[in-house]
């Protein structure tokens, strides 16, 4: 009984201690995190929603840029016929976790400070709804180092 006692805390204290020699790997919270929406454009209205976005998903995602919470942002359209069944994929990659936790007050205090400042003469439509459907919002991580060495040579026999 006490052999198996002393067997199983020799075995924690090895996994407890053997945290000191390992190799450190930047923490997930630290890698970029990408979201990809894909918007789906109601017919005719492909200009009228790459207006819109250009006067709000991107000035957002500028300032965004510009506070150093996003570090790329990218609009992308499907190639299609004329105006009708397109479809927008709206690329953002945050600096890390924490930025991409925070998004929503960020871009919410922005939208608030433009809507104080209304600029004269622009025409706003009244609802997204209008222009276009939000199909889905995809969340990924960028693991792009997966190819760097992640085992070192301890000894040679």
């Amino acid at each position: 009984m006490q052999r198996r006692m002393f067997a199983g805390l020799f075995l924690v204290s090895l996994f407890i201690g053997s945290g000191g020699g390992a190799q450190q790997f930047p923490a997930d919270s630290e890698k970029p995190v990408w979201t990809m929406e894909s918007i789906k454009v109601k017919p005719e209205m492909f200009g009228l929603a790459l207006g819109y976005l250009d006067d709000n998903w991107m000035r957002e995602r500028e300032e965004a840029k510009r506070q150093g919470a996003v570090v790329s942002y990218y609009r992308i359209a499907e190639e299609g016929s004329g105006d009708s069944d397109r479809s927008i994929l709206l690329l953002t990659e945050f600096k890390n976790v924490a930025a991409y936790g925070a998004r929503e007050g960020l871009f919410a205090s922005m939208r608030k400070q433009r809507k104080q400042f209304n600029t004269p003469g622009v025409v706003r439509l009244g609802r997204i709804e209008d222009l276009y459907e939000a199909m889905n919002t995809r969340v990924f991580q960028d693991y792009s180092d997966m190819d760097s060495v992640r085992f070192r040579l301890l000894s040679k026999k």
